[in-house]
């Protein structure tokens, strides 16, 4: 019989990865088979998820998605202070830091916003022309609904492309959204479905109808801000960029101009 009145509780606890025989592994298996055999969305989405990926179709959606939200230039919030903070002399990680801390609400964040608009409608059977009207009767803003350069007559070419990888597979939460396009576009020819609400609304469908996952993991996924892991990732790679090109451009500490600050 094993004693066990002098085990010691473990401090910590992963499913995620380890080490076997003095090699790493990740999900159980061997970290170098891992990355020999697949991809960095497949890796990516399945440690996540702490699950091997079952389908190719979720895997071509993370990995469009870690391309398409690279960068979108040096004007956003976390673009702008990662640029602040290396000027300042800091160092790359601490100029990383400073962009990511702006990922919120207002920025980077609808897509998981989005999914729990999505989920607990679709999930509620609620119409969608209802969802609209309470978040008016609020005065708030739906996540995922909305663009500032995209309308009607022109629209984000990224929610397009995201649309066509989803082929014919049944999609519950991207026909809400679309249904929900559909009544807000005819109060604004700008309120439409956006890149973070339909990569959030896409992602619902495929963890549920491809990985398999129940209504109570996906509840859990949005509660720990899962669906804003894709943006995070992504961007990460662009505010690094914008890091290492102001440290190769050579240029000096940032002060804004007088005039284009209004002081009381």
């Amino acid at each position: 019989m094993t004693d066990l009145s002098n085990r010691t509780h473990s401090l910590f606890t992963s499913t995620v990865s380890g080490v076997k025989g003095g090699s790493p592994t990740i999900l159980g298996q061997p970290l170098l088979d891992q990355s020999k055999n697949h991809s960095l969305a497949y890796l990516a989405g399945s440690l996540w998820l702490g699950q091997n990926l079952k389908s190719k179709k979720t895997e071509a959606v993370i990995d469009y998605a870690l391309r398409l939200l690279v960068d979108h230039g040096p004007y956003v919030s976390g673009a702008v202070n990662t640029i602040i903070t290396a000027r300042a002399g800091r160092d790359l990680v601490s100029s990383l830091a400073s962009g990511l801390l702006t990922i919120g609400p207002r920025f980077g964040g609808a897509v998981n916003g989005a999914a729990r608009v999505w989920f607990d409608s679709v999930s509620a059977d609620l119409p969608p022309a209802q969802v609209v009207e309470d978040f008016a009767s609020r005065k708030e803003y739906i996540s995922g609904i909305g663009h500032r350069k995209y309308r009607l007559d022109s629209p984000d070419p990224r929610v397009g492309e995201l649309i066509k990888l989803m082929g014919k597979t049944d999609s519950p939460h991207l026909d809400f959204a679309r249904a929900v396009e559909s009544i807000t576009t005819g109060k604004k020819p700008n309120l439409i479905l956006n890149v973070d609400g339909c990569l959030a609304a896409i992602l619902l469908d495929l963890l549920i109808k491809e990985e398999k996952l129940t209504p109570s993991e996906i509840s859990t996924l949005i509660d720990a801000e899962f669906f804003n892991a894709i943006f995070v990732l992504s961007r990460s790679i662009g505010f690094i960029a914008h890091y290492l090109d102001q440290k190769r451009l050579g240029e000096p500490l940032f002060r804004l101009p007088a005039d284009q600050v209004m002081t009381t």
